[in-house]
């Protein structure tokens, strides 16, 4: 099984487009981050030319203009990124990283039952 590509932050605002709406050109894709970011096509092609070295992204060809998807999931680039993390900041330890959390941003009701759930395996 292929390992999922370790993605930095802006790379991520790039693959977020693109698993919203794929696939799509560097100008649709610039159009799309233009709220949060304003890069210039070329420095577009640029993270896109990264993330395809990583093998997160694809393109094809149609009509002259090249058209980016994403070739790995959402969800293991999260499980990725939330493994690398725990293991840099926490040393792989679950329980001083919930601590951490919880002692920043309180639990809410539903996320307190949501997590019992979870600790119970139900």
């Amino acid at each position: 099984m292929k390992e999922t590509p370790s993605i930095s932050d802006a790379e991520w605002d790039v693959m977020k487009a693109l698993w919203e709406h794929s696939p799509v050109s560097v100008n649709e894709l610039c159009n799309r981050l233009a709220s949060i970011r304003t890069w210039h096509p070329k420095t577009v092609r640029t993270m896109l030319n990264r993330l395809a070295k990583k093998g997160a992204v694809d393109h094809t060809l149609s009509e002259g203009v090249y058209h980016y998807f994403p070739v790995v999931t959402k969800e293991n680039c999260s499980r990725q990124a939330a493994e690398s993390f725990v293991d840099r900041v926490f040393d792989g330890a679950l329980t001083p990283m919930v601590a951490h959390l919880v002692s920043r941003r309180p639990l809410t009701a539903e996320e307190r039952r949501e997590l019992k759930k979870l600790l119970s395996g139900k």
